[in-house]
């Protein structure tokens, strides 16, 4: 797509001034009729390539699907072991056209982008050059610029009908930069929007982790007083993302490898066990260490590491090759008895399964022969009582429908007995967040 619509709108209108002057030119048509002709052409040449590159919703019709939409509904699969019941304990929400995310682009840019048909838009978005990083991370059927709101969680929740069991979920923070404010609060209105969204979906949203910026050591306090106020924030998470390889998106809340050492970050850090909030973390397999560090530092704070630690396997890293590193890392920071670990998140690119490449989605077997020495590993070093299974949606949904994701998560664990599977999916999650 890309710019063709343009182009074939140029094509239209010049065909049509070309064929409109020759007539001119070699007739005795009337001036003014001439020109009423040419500014009919050129009327329904716009209207018919704007047809191409707008989006129906600009009209108040129901929109087209997004790309990753259309990829994933592709293959479904119905829920295995319905009976268990799952607390999902890590998604998102997002909506940019209306949410204050703090993208670098003005609001006008934004509302053009999310006016124009959906695979127009995200093949604008991927093929800027000053997004190739973001698409290298995340995916060029760009999940972070698909809306995915709590209608969107629930339908993918349903799926085909014979879905999972979904008890509850929590929601977890995802950038929220609210303009004219001091710099500790520009976050904490992320909560509130979802508490809102939790009026409408009380089923869902039962807890929220949001952000804070510990890196302002003790004048965080005021957005941590904020987040106390509200029973269902329980926690905060502030990343400690930092690859080596500069192909991989840095964290924008992330100065550094040794961020956690930093002295006014730990200032901050201090402050969570105060408010009664644990901390949440995503990073990679060479930001472990210093995790582990942290955890030994703060023995009184709940930890709880993201997504399995992530063992990086794109880009500059074979994933072969970082295994054992990361299996023998994962097994220092589970000496930590204050640090959990979820199970999950390894839709996404970072592992370098390209899953999200096929021109069709994996099956759950496919997912659970991948997936499965990663999260065995996981269990073996923290036992059941401190494994919390996640879905990490949307991101995951690049490689798999929300059904068969956790179907994947069953079946690598379809050795264990079944109370064990229910810490895991349900109960210790609960337990964790004080829910």
């Amino acid at each position: 797509l890309s710019y063709r619509s343009c182009i074939m709108l140029a094509r239209t209108l010049a065909v049509s001034t070309a064929v409109a002057l020759v007539i001119y030119r070699y007739s005795n048509t009337d001036r003014r009729k001439l020109l009423k002709a040419i500014w009919a052409g050129a009327s329904a040449a716009l209207i018919h390539g704007l047809s191409r590159v707008l989006s129906k919703s600009v009209l108040g019709l129901e929109p087209e699907k997004w790309p990753l939409q259309e990829w994933v509904d592709q293959y479904e699969e119905d829920a295995v072991e319905p009976e268990i019941e799952v607390f999902d304990a890590h998604h998102h929400l997002w909506d940019a056209r209306v949410q204050d995310k703090g993208w670098p682009v003005p609001w006008i840019v934004i509302k053009i982008l999310y006016s124009l048909k959906p695979r127009v838009a995200t093949q604008l978005f991927v093929s800027d050059p000053k997004n190739a990083v973001v698409t290298n991370t995340f995916g060029h059927r760009t999940p972070n610029l698909t809306p995915y709101m709590g209608a969107d969680l629930q339908k993918d929740i349903r799926g085909n009908g014979r879905g999972h069991k979904v008890v509850g979920t929590l929601y977890m923070e995802c950038g929220w930069k609210t303009p004219g404010v001091e710099a500790c609060m520009e976050p904490v209105k992320e909560a509130d929007m979802v508490e809102e969204e939790r009026r409408r979906f009380p089923q869902y949203f039962q807890a929220i982790v949001a952000f804070a910026d510990l890196r302002l050591g003790a004048e965080v306090e005021p957005a941590l007083k904020y987040y106390a106020a509200k029973p269902s924030v329980k926690g905060i998470r502030h990343s400690l993302w930092f690859p080596s390889d500069p192909s991989l998106f840095p964290s924008s809340h992330c100065d550094g490898a040794r961020m956690a050492y930093d002295t006014k970050f730990r200032t901050g850090f201090a402050l969570l066990h105060k408010y009664g909030l644990s901390y949440d973390c995503w990073l990679c397999h060479e930001n472990i260490a210093a995790l582990t560090d942290l955890a030994k530092a703060f023995p009184e704070t709940t930890i709880i590491a993201n997504h399995m630690c992530f063992p990086l396997g794109m880009g500059q890293f074979d994933r072969q090759e970082v295994f054992p590193k990361w299996k023998e890392s994962v097994k220092a920071l589970a000496g930590q008895t204050n640090v959990y670990i979820k199970i999950g998140g390894f839709g996404m690119r970072f592992p370098g399964f390209g899953f999200d490449e096929r021109p069709q989605p994996p099956t759950s077997d496919e997912l659970a022969e991948a997936w499965s020495p990663y999260i065995l590993s996981c269990i073996e070093v923290f036992g059941v009582d401190r494994c919390i299974m996640e879905s990490n949606f949307p991101m995951d949904k690049i490689s798999c429908s929300y059904t068969v994701l956790w179907n994947a998560l069953k079946k690598s664990v379809k050795s264990y007995s079944e109370g064990d599977k229910r810490k895991m999916f349900e109960l210790n999650a609960k337990r964790v967040y004080r829910i």
